[in-house]
């Protein structure tokens, strides 16, 4: 912990100490004690550690987490003093205790709680999931600031995430983008990632913004910015192109089991309609990628069907209904978007579906198949230059 309260009732924050100030305290031999539990601790000062509070044996306070080392202590100081620089009320390690919880720090807002937690070390997704329950139930607005050493860029636009990551998605109303916020404390940069894309379950196509912490205010964080129409398009284009023409050299787990299930059903990857592997913005809720979930609907449930038919979204729910998430996994994203949804309203746009109803759907056109890649590829940039010019024409279709 960065702070604890002296015999003498004063609370002392290390960190913000000379060296000199702490080797005089250290001298004065003051007792200082846990804040929560009161139990009482030892100062930790080291050359190559942020100075700080340890507990002096084990101890099952909720401040007791065995922390995450220097990289950790030093970009929630930073963030806690440039909280504190425009004037805003917030504290360093509060303890709430209705709920046993002890954020990095504790936001008042226009009347509200802000709880945000620096994040910098892998921790076991229950606990994320308990911690968020509990602010949900006292009514704090957590915020989850990720380390940068997280980061994983892999071009201007792509980004490497695991599963770990994807559980701090911030979507704070309907209209918020999706977005994710790192911070490094050596650079000194926030990062926010927004308008994700994923293209598979590892790697997600996103607008990506990095600025000085000193150079921004608190409600820059939230500040929108998506993708052009035109952007998006061009980029999944590539995205395309590269599932068409992967090689099947590495085929292990779903993928492979994805690729024998086609075989199964008489086609393969090259020769698929180029209505499968469509960007979903939704797409964190499932489970498997684009090419896996849109292909079983196309080929076990639309394909089949005659034209003309109509059929619910609650069918291709149930058809789907192993590939996607529990709306438990994400408390962060207050949405209720569904990927199938989404998807169903790009078909309508391409002219494969009419929408009858709020959730009601009709198949008006067939479902082409390719006989050779180099058609598959011309038929995958129509039909990608056909969905920019409907999105630019009404550029709230994916909403």
């Amino acid at each position: 912990m960065l702070q604890a309260k002296s015999d003498k009732g004063k609370f002392v924050t290390l960190a913000r100490l000379t060296r000199t100030e702490i080797d005089r305290i250290k001298q004065e031999k003051e007792l200082f004690f846990c804040p929560i539990c009161k139990d009482q601790v030892i100062i930790k000062a080291g050359s190559k550690m942020i100075p700080h509070f340890a507990h002096l044996s084990i101890s099952n306070c909720p401040s007791h987490e065995g922390g995450e080392g220097t990289y950790h202590e030093k970009g929630k100081l930073l963030l806690y003093q440039w909280l504190q620089h425009q004037q805003l009320d917030v504290t360093l390690e509060a303890y709430i205790p209705e709920i046993n919880q002890r954020p990095d720090m504790l936001l008042h807002l226009n009347g509200r709680r802000i709880a945000i937690e620096y994040q910098c070390a892998r921790i076991p997704v229950s606990q994320i999931k308990q911690r968020n329950e509990g602010y949900k139930k006292a009514g704090i607005i957590p915020i989850w600031i990720i380390g940068a050493n997280r980061f994983k860029r892999q071009t201007k636009h792509h980004i490497k995430l695991d599963q770990f990551i994807t559980h701090f998605i911030h979507q704070f109303t309907h209209a918020f983008l999706p977005t994710l916020f790192f911070f490094c404390p050596i650079s000194l940069q926030f990062i926010t990632i927004q308008d994700l894309y994923y293209t598979n379950i590892r790697q997600t196509i996103g607008r990506i913004s990095a600025n000085y912490l000193t150079q921004m205010h608190f409600p820059d964080i939230f500040r929108q910015q998506p993708f052009l129409p035109r952007e998006i398009f061009q980029l999944w284009k590539r995205e395309k192109q590269r599932f068409r023409l992967r090689q099947n050299n590495r085929l292990y787990g779903r993928e492979l089991a994805w690729h024998q299930w086609l075989y199964i059903k008489g086609t393969n990857r090259e020769y698929l309609p180029p209505i499968i592997h469509l960007p979903v913005k939704a797409q964190y809720w499932m489970k498997t990628p684009t090419w896996d979930w849109q292909s079983r609907l196309c080929l076990e449930l639309l394909h089949p069907m005659p034209t003309g038919q109509v059929f619910s979204l609650k069918s291709c729910q149930r058809l789907l209904q192993r590939h996607l998430f529990h709306r438990h996994e994400f408390p962060l994203i207050s949405s209720a978007t569904d990927p199938i949804e989404q998807y169903l309203q790009l078909l309508v746009q391409l002219d494969i579906l009419q929408q009858c109803a709020s959730h009601t759907f009709k198949k008006i056109n067939t479902i082409p198949f390719y006989k050779h890649i180099e058609a598959a590829l011309i038929g995958d940039e129509r039909l990608m230059n056909q969905l920019m010019m409907k999105k630019e024409q009404n550029t709230s279709m994916f909403h």
